[in-house]
């Protein structure tokens, strides 16, 4: 399952591997398939919110998976540059004020607040904050970004 589609990149991709895709559009909610799926990625789609509703997407993603599948997740970190610019919707979470995303709210995270976010379906195999501006590039925005800074996880679905 891919949730959080946008232009389509990662089903491409993954269909060429030969895997089976279900994706889902930007902002659709996750559908009620309990331990249907053997994998779920998302490169974008939990950038955007508050904390209480990555938690409630990160909740539905596990229900859809089965016990033991993999969560392959990109999660936005407080060193990012655009981290505390824009509007202040609550602690970590801001909305640009300009630009292709002007109004979203975008929600930051340091790895114990990730950690304890995941932890509550998942068991963390792997989380790294990493630069990302060469892999962001400018497919996803219109101008390119600078300063980008990213966790990448990957974790299992607990039981």
């Amino acid at each position: 399952m891919e949730i959080g589609v946008g232009t389509g990149r990662n089903t491409e991709a993954l269909r060429a591997a030969g895997l089976q895709v279900d994706s889902l559009a930007d902002g659709v909610q996750i559908p009620v398939h309990d331990n249907y799926y053997d994998a779920a990625l998302t490169t974008h789609a939990l950038l955007h919110g508050t904390p209480g509703t990555i938690a409630a997407s990160l909740g539905a993603i596990a229900d859809t998976l089965k016990p033991g599948a993999p969560l392959h997740a990109t999660f936005a970190s407080t060193l990012d540059a655009r981290f505390g610019k824009g509007q202040r919707i609550s602690k970590h979470v801001y909305a640009a004020e300009t630009g292709d995303e002007a109004g979203v709210p975008h929600v930051y995270f340091i790895s114990e607040e990730l950690r304890s976010l995941l932890e509550a379906n998942y068991r963390v195999e792997s989380i790294q904050e990493t630069a990302a501006d060469d892999i962001v590039g400018t497919w996803g925005h219109r101008e390119p970004l600078r300063g980008v800074v990213h966790w990448f996880v990957r974790a299992v679905k607990k039981g």
